[in-house]
């Protein structure tokens, strides 16, 4: 994809997000993560904020207002019922009857879960010189996906 093309399609996804993603895409790039990677993300990040307010987990108006405390109290179950979510729902741009995205699709946005909430509890600062929260739910709900994939590899 032509790097014009792609700058356009991150402005538009970042238009809709909430302060502390867009603070996330700021710092990804002083790492620097590609271009074409934070645009994943951020699809990724587009997806799992839809299915947050349509699920009820937050009550916001649209996505940009979605409080930094719906990701920090996301429990194990609901991580959970938005992976079934993404195993079970029709796909939109398939002409196919098949239900649920691929598995390799799951742990993309898995990874880009991951990486968002490590920088929300481990690596960014606030005032005081913490993070803005501790508890990091995609360790525990990532984690038992990763141990049985790689155990039965040989």
């Amino acid at each position: 994809m032509k790097r014009e093309i792609l700058l356009e399609r991150i402005d538009k996804l970042k238009q809709i997000m909430p302060w502390y993603v867009l603070e996330y895409y700021q710092s990804k790039l002083a790492v620097p993560y590609s271009f074409t990677t934070l645009y994943e993300y951020l699809k990724e990040y587009d997806r799992f904020f839809s299915w947050v307010l349509e699920s009820g987990i937050s009550n916001a108006d649209k996505m940009s207002d979605i409080p930094l405390s719906v990701l920090e109290n996301m429990s194990k179950k609901d991580m959970e019922s938005f992976i079934l979510y993404l195993r079970e729902r029709p796909l939109l741009n398939a002409n196919t009857t098949k239900q649920g995205v691929s598995q390799t699709t799951i742990n993309r946005t898995l990874s880009a879960l991951s990486s968002l909430y490590k920088y929300l509890s481990e690596e960014v600062e606030n005032d005081q010189g913490e993070p803005y929260f501790y508890r990091n739910v995609m360790k525990k709900s990532f984690n038992q996906e990763k141990e049985r994939n790689t155990c039965c590899q040989s």
